[in-house]
């Protein structure tokens, strides 16, 4: 894969001389987007690739398994294309780019698709950084929500060789729909077991109005309560 890519890139004149190509896989006990379940509170693997650039520039594809009940007559796929830029300010890593959330052949029984296009602005000091997401059209299937937005800031400190505690906090605004907003946590470690990133989380979700609670339970599944999740990844 790392090999056709970088083919794919020169073809395309991009400049791959001082740049790197890097693919990642993993899998977890429940794969949580925003705090809510996308696998029925199962497990799924998940795995991507990444290209980087020197002068800043990166791009990538990431993917996971999801549940074809929630995203309704797919493949049960989720797959990223991402692309964007990150410099340094003043000592503070300044990220803008673009986010595709695109779902294969899913789509509900009106035919509304899942696919969900967003732009970002992202900081980061330290250990500390901070995104916001705003959707470029509908809001994963939500009608009319163009707009919505997503906050986030996270904290992702080292407390021993190996070790780092992990903090989330999130907030989605979706556009026009304000029973749909909620606020969702996390918190955790991960320990690097020879290149293997092996972390547990807690996820909480507040404020979770009943168009969320209706929407996201599923075949009697809870998507949004609080739980722990375990994940295994590396990068190679």
């Amino acid at each position: 894969m790392k090999k056709l890519l970088t083919a794919l890139l020169i073809l395309a004149g991009v400049s791959v001389a001082q740049a790197e190509v890097t693919t990642n896989m993993g899998a977890v006990s429940d794969y949580r987007f925003r705090g809510i379940s996308q696998t029925q509170n199962a497990p799924a693997v998940q795995g991507g690739i990444d290209y980087t650039n020197t002068n800043g520039f990166y791009a990538g594809n990431w993917n996971s398994s999801v549940s074809s009940q929630m995203y309704t007559n797919g493949a049960g796929l989720e797959s990223d294309l991402y692309a964007g830029y990150k410099t340094e300010v003043a000592g503070i890593t300044v990220d803008v780019g673009s986010y595709n959330y695109i779902y294969p052949r899913a789509a509900a029984a009106d035919g509304t698709k899942f696919d969900t296009n967003e732009a970002y602005v992202g900081a980061a000091y330290g250990p500390v950084a901070v995104k916001v997401s705003q959707s470029l059209g509908d809001y994963f299937g939500v009608a009319n929500s163009r707009g919505s937005r997503y906050f986030q800031a996270d904290l992702a400190y080292p407390i021993a060789p190996k070790w780092t505690v992990n903090v989330h906090a999130g907030r989605t605004d979706v556009a026009n729909s304000s029973a749909l907003d909620y606020t969702d946590y996390n918190i955790g470690a991960t320990y690097d077991l020879s290149g293997w990133a092996i972390s547990a989380k807690y996820y909480m979700n507040s404020a979770l109005g009943s168009s969320v609670l209706g929407a996201n339970t599923i075949a009697g599944q809870d998507l949004t309560k609080n739980t722990v999740v375990f994940s295994a990844s590396k990068t190679f």
